[in-house]
């Protein structure tokens, strides 16, 4: 595993680098970034790199440190990644346990913890009380999505690194690169990757059905903008079984929305569904406004109004019939 072979994170693995370097390498780290931002791939280097008995900014991947890290093997490195939703005091106090012990080989121990947020508030307290008094051959990598929902106690002890958004320009070029994927592919997908890494090279890999989803979506749309009032009634039950990914849904539409306004007023080159040019012009001569900012909108406040739990049929059938009125 290589710094070099990460997309993006610069100023993050500069760092890092440099706290190897100077010897400054803190007891407890926080890395937070949405999911699927390669934090776990990132802490599992920045372990290496310390574990590296030949480190010169990257490791050297011939000692036997790297080899027993990039095989998930090294007695020194612990990894807490638990697939229940909670993180209980039990496992907490396991980790404790071991933290306390000298290392098996080298001078140092490195433990990360996917998902700290699901700590307990007792598992969260206990862990707090190492934190306080951190062995010196220790290192603790916690990782988050949310560095709110961790103790404030825990956060003011670490160093917090916050994972940026990677930009769509870097993302198209890595699966140009990396997947031959040709110019339009990628473009539509690093524009649906939401500058997540990851995220994009599952949907390459067809590990997320996001594009699958989105011809779905339009699908409905067309279907929508083309019929009478009784297609609203009909989509209903289609809506009710969607409920739990209306959000992504509606972001679909306001993305579909925004490219038929760039459409209308020749701005092709800001289009993102660029794999949907043909029906993109179709749509445009039946919108009725210039601007879709006002539809759009309106449909951000569908998604607030769900949230604060407004009737979901009702504020459904009203925005399908809105849709439905801004195309004839």
């Amino acid at each position: 595993m290589q710094f070099s072979l990460v997309v993006g994170q610069d100023d993050i693995k500069h760092s890092l680098i440099n706290s190897i370097n100077l010897n400054n390498v803190s007891h407890c780290y926080v890395f937070e970034g949405p999911k699927d931002m390669g934090k776990l791939n990132l802490a599992l280097i920045f372990a290496q790199s310390l574990f590296c008995r030949d480190f010169n900014g990257e490791p050297c991947e011939s000692c036997n440190n790297c080899k027993k890290v990039n095989s998930l093997n090294h007695p020194d490195l612990h990894i807490l990644d638990l697939v229940q939703k909670s993180i209980k005091r039990e496992d907490v106090d396991e980790l404790i346990e071991n933290i306390y012990k000298k290392p098996y080989e080298g001078y140092r121990k490195v433990y990360i913890i996917n998902n700290a947020d699901l700590m307990t508030v007792q598992a969260a307290n206990t862990f707090l009380k190492t934190l306080e008094e951190p062995p010196k051959d220790t290192v603790i990598i916690l990782l988050t999505t949310n560095i709110n929902l961790l103790l404030p106690t825990i956060v003011s002890r670490s160093q917090v690194i916050k994972f940026k958004k990677i930009s769509i320009k870097e993302i198209k070029e890595f699966l140009i690169k990396n997947y031959k994927a040709d110019e339009q592919k990628a473009s539509v997908i690093s524009n649906y990757s939401k500058g997540i890494l990851n995220k994009a090279v599952n949907i390459i890999n067809e590990k997320d059905d996001i594009l699958n989803r989105r011809e779905e979506i339009i699908n409905i749309f067309n279907k929508i903008i083309k019929s009478d009032e009784e297609i609203i009634f009909s989509l209903e039950s289609y809506f009710e079984e969607k409920k739990d990914n209306i959000d992504e849904m509606l972001e679909i539409f306001m993305l579909w929305i925004r490219d038929i306004t760039f459409v209308r007023n020749n701005i092709q080159n800001l289009v993102i569904n660029t794999d949907y040019m043909d029906l993109l012009n179709e749509h445009s001569k039946l919108f009725n406004k210039i601007s879709g900012d006002g539809l759009i909108n309106y449909l951000q406040g569908v998604s607030d109004n769900i949230k604060s739990n407004v009737n979901y049929k009702l504020i459904i059938d009203k925005m399908l019939l809105r849709i439905q009125e801004e195309f004839k």
